[in-house]
């Protein structure tokens, strides 16, 4: 992992920010409650074709990484349940890249209070301009129903650019993102939120680190 390397600065990890407990958002509508299973769940989300499914296929149904290149797109939430022991029971949810996740159509808010974390996959060889600023809202609305929420952004794609590359790309998205979430810690007086990074998604351990 590009991170573990101690030839490498340490722009990844854990960025903790003191939690407002009264901000959290609940849900009073029964139905919504009765929509959302009860299982702890991941948020597998991100534009079109950043690889969310491939990161899914890889890591869960031990899929090559080259065959992931004859993946279809995803057209709708794929639910997969994962159960490694009796101690380990969650749910990803793959939400295709051209749903809109904040959208009320989606019960965004009972879906975003029953998530136990949220991973945002950013394409690295793409213009990640417009994958931010989807990110930037889906991190205002999720943290808005649940302060608690663990948020983890995936680097993807990365293995076709040099380490220089790397580095400027992992350093410039923790800084937009360190930066819209001191403002919204601002802006909501609650000074401490959860956000970690990881720039190489091979790194199969760290997804089951995000989980509950």
């Amino acid at each position: 992992m590009l991170n573990d390397d101690p030839g490498y600065p340490s722009y990844s990890g854990d960025f903790e920010f003191e939690v407002n407990p009264e901000l959290s958002v609940h849900v009073e509508s029964n139905s919504l409650r009765g929509a959302v299973d009860e299982k702890p769940k991941i948020l597998l989300l991100g534009l079109p074709s950043s690889g969310k499914s491939s990161i899914q296929r890889v890591v869960f149904h031990k899929m090559a990484p080259t065959d992931t290149l004859f993946l279809e797109s995803t057209h709708k939430i794929e639910k997969n349940d994962v159960s490694d022991c009796s101690f380990i029971k969650f749910q990803i949810w793959d939400v295709p890249g051209h749903f809109n996740i904040c959208d009320p159509t989606y019960q965004t808010d009972a879906i975003f209070l029953a998530s136990s974390a949220i991973i945002f996959v950013i394409d690295a060889q793409d213009d990640y301009h417009e994958a931010l600023s989807r990110l930037h809202t889906t991190l205002d609305r999720a943290f808005r129903c649940n302060v608690n929420t663990k948020f983890e952004v995936f680097i993807h794609k990365v293995d076709c650019l040099n380490d220089d590359q790397k580095i400027d790309i992992q350093r410039d998205i923790t800084q937009r993102v360190m930066s819209a979430v001191e403002d919204w810690c601002c802006d909501h007086a609650a000074p401490n939120l959860y956000i970690g990074y990881v720039i190489i998604w091979t790194d199969f351990e760290r997804v089951y680190l995000v989980g509950p």
